[in-house]
């Protein structure tokens, strides 16, 4: 059976069309789970550590539905890729202190006082911070679902940087 330009033109069609129908469906499971399980840290200031989850658990969840376990384990897979050009360490692990650094001397240049630093005096608490903040704040909570999965299906109709705004 011989495919046609016209079919291949109607299935990339079709394939868009559902890849944007997934994308609105992640953004509406994210942010219901995200901020039904916040709603009680705000109101009765109960934290549900799960709440950050949303994109991944959104991500996996349409992954598995549409992909099965074997677009389920890709996904994971580039959650955990680390071939890149080993460049990239040196933003990766001197960004964040450059910028907090840099910030630290405007607000002393411009008069006000160095605030305190309690990292300086016990530099022990930068390990468990640190895993705190990799598994609860943010990372691995969130990017599998919005570089993985969102980033991607955003980049069939925008630019990426339209795409990471």
């Amino acid at each position: 059976m011989r495919i046609n330009h016209t079919q291949t033109h109607l299935m990339i069609e079709m394939k868009d069309k559902i890849e944007n129908k997934n994308l609105w469906l992640f953004f509406l499971m994210t942010f219901a789970w995200s901020w039904l399980l916040w709603l009680p840290e705000i109101l009765w200031g109960l934290r549900l550590y799960l709440a950050p989850f949303g994109p991944t658990i959104a991500a996996f969840i349409l992954t598995y539905m549409n992909e099965g376990l074997d677009g389920t384990k890709r996904l994971l897979g580039r959650g955990l890729d680390f071939r890149f050009g080993k460049v990239w360490l040196i933003p990766i692990f001197l960004l964040m202190p450059a910028i907090v650094g840099f910030s630290l001397l405007l607000a002393v240049l411009s008069g006000e006082p160095a605030p305190g630093m309690p990292v300086l005096s016990q530099p022990w608490v930068i390990i468990p911070a640190f895993f705190y903040i990799l598994f609860l704040g943010g990372p691995v909570a969130e990017e599998i679902g919005w570089r993985g999965y969102a980033l991607d299906r955003l980049q069939i109709g925008y630019s990426a940087l339209v795409s990471s705004v």
